[in-house]
Protein backbone atom coordinates (compact mmCIF):
# COMPACT_ATOMS: atom_id res chain seq x y z
CA UNK A 1 0.00 0.00 0.00
CA UNK A 2 1.49 3.70 -1.34
CA UNK A 3 2.02 6.31 1.52
CA UNK A 4 -1.00 8.39 -0.26
CA UNK A 5 -3.33 5.57 0.94
CA UNK A 6 -2.39 6.48 4.38
CA UNK A 7 -3.82 9.83 4.39
CA UNK A 8 -7.40 10.85 4.12
CA UNK A 9 -8.50 12.73 1.35
CA UNK A 10 -7.81 16.70 1.90
CA UNK A 11 -5.74 15.33 5.10
CA UNK A 12 -2.12 16.13 5.37
CA UNK A 13 1.03 14.62 5.50
CA UNK A 14 4.25 15.31 7.38
CA UNK A 15 7.25 13.43 6.45
CA UNK A 16 10.50 13.64 8.07
CA UNK A 17 13.07 11.11 6.09
CA UNK A 18 16.38 11.45 5.45
CA UNK A 19 18.05 12.71 2.73
CA UNK A 20 21.47 14.28 0.97
CA UNK A 21 22.66 16.98 -0.59
CA UNK A 22 22.13 17.97 -4.43
CA UNK A 23 19.98 18.88 -7.22
CA UNK A 24 16.40 17.82 -7.72
CA UNK A 25 17.75 14.70 -9.55
CA UNK A 26 20.62 13.41 -6.75
CA UNK A 27 20.10 10.42 -5.44
CA UNK A 28 22.07 7.77 -3.28
CA UNK A 29 21.92 4.36 -3.41
CA UNK A 30 24.25 2.81 -0.88
CA UNK A 31 23.89 -0.99 -2.06
CA UNK A 32 24.60 -2.00 2.00
CA UNK A 33 25.06 -0.22 4.87
CA UNK A 34 24.25 3.39 5.19
CA UNK A 35 25.61 4.85 8.56
CA UNK A 36 25.51 1.21 9.62
CA UNK A 37 21.85 0.29 8.88
CA UNK A 38 20.74 -2.02 6.78
CA UNK A 39 17.22 -0.83 5.83
CA UNK A 40 18.43 2.49 3.71
CA UNK A 41 17.76 1.39 -0.61
CA UNK A 42 17.45 5.13 -1.59
CA UNK A 43 18.52 8.80 -0.16
CA UNK A 44 16.96 11.45 -2.42
CA UNK A 45 17.48 15.09 -2.21
CA UNK A 46 14.92 17.54 -0.76
CA UNK A 47 13.64 18.85 -4.05
CA UNK A 48 13.24 14.47 -5.71
CA UNK A 49 11.44 13.83 -2.43
CA UNK A 50 8.81 16.48 -3.33
CA UNK A 51 8.67 15.38 -6.83
CA UNK A 52 8.12 12.09 -5.47
CA UNK A 53 5.46 13.00 -3.36
CA UNK A 54 3.69 15.03 -6.24
CA UNK A 55 4.37 11.51 -8.52
CA UNK A 56 2.12 9.54 -5.78
CA UNK A 57 -0.71 12.22 -5.87
CA UNK A 58 0.12 14.59 -3.30
CA UNK A 59 -0.15 18.41 -3.52
CA UNK A 60 1.33 21.70 -2.12
CA UNK A 61 4.42 20.20 -1.15
CA UNK A 62 6.52 22.02 1.08
CA UNK A 63 10.40 21.75 2.55
CA UNK A 64 9.77 22.82 5.66
CA UNK A 65 13.87 21.97 6.51
CA UNK A 66 16.34 20.28 5.77
CA UNK A 67 19.58 19.90 8.55
CA UNK A 68 22.35 17.90 9.31
CA UNK A 69 21.67 15.12 12.37
CA UNK A 70 23.75 16.29 15.30
CA UNK A 71 25.75 14.17 17.62
CA UNK A 72 23.89 16.19 20.58
CA UNK A 73 20.67 14.93 19.41
CA UNK A 74 21.61 10.94 18.38
CA UNK A 75 23.23 10.39 21.31
CA UNK A 76 23.91 7.67 24.47
CA UNK A 77 21.41 8.31 27.29
CA UNK A 78 20.72 6.70 29.88
CA UNK A 79 17.61 5.33 28.37
CA UNK A 80 18.96 4.68 24.91
CA UNK A 81 22.43 2.59 26.20
CA UNK A 82 23.44 1.54 22.91
CA UNK A 83 25.53 2.09 19.78
CA UNK A 84 24.79 6.06 18.90
CA UNK A 85 25.36 8.57 15.71
CA UNK A 86 29.16 8.62 16.60
CA UNK A 87 29.97 5.05 16.14
CA UNK A 88 28.36 5.58 12.72
CA UNK A 89 30.39 7.92 11.29
CA UNK A 90 33.77 8.48 10.04
CA UNK A 91 36.26 8.91 13.66
CA UNK A 92 38.60 11.24 11.15
CA UNK A 93 35.90 13.44 10.12
CA UNK A 94 32.26 13.35 10.64
CA UNK A 95 30.91 14.52 7.41
CA UNK A 96 31.36 11.18 6.67
CA UNK A 97 29.47 7.72 7.31
CA UNK A 98 31.70 4.62 8.57
CA UNK A 99 31.08 3.54 4.91
CA UNK A 100 32.29 6.85 3.20
CA UNK A 101 28.95 8.33 2.02
CA UNK A 102 27.93 11.70 2.98
CA UNK A 103 26.74 12.00 7.14
CA UNK A 104 22.88 11.71 7.61
CA UNK A 105 20.57 14.78 6.89
CA UNK A 106 16.95 14.93 7.11
CA UNK A 107 14.09 16.93 5.86
CA UNK A 108 11.03 18.04 7.13
CA UNK A 109 8.42 18.32 3.95
CA UNK A 110 4.49 18.23 4.18
CA UNK A 111 1.71 17.62 1.62
CA UNK A 112 -1.87 17.44 0.51
CA UNK A 113 -3.67 14.31 -0.23
CA UNK A 114 -6.10 15.37 -3.57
Amino acid sequence: MSLKHKVAPGGQLVLETLVIEGDDDALLEPNGRYARMGNVWQLPSPGLTARWLGQAGFSEIEIVDVGDTSLEEQRRTPWMTFHSLEEFLNPSDHTLTIEGFPAPRRAILTAYRT
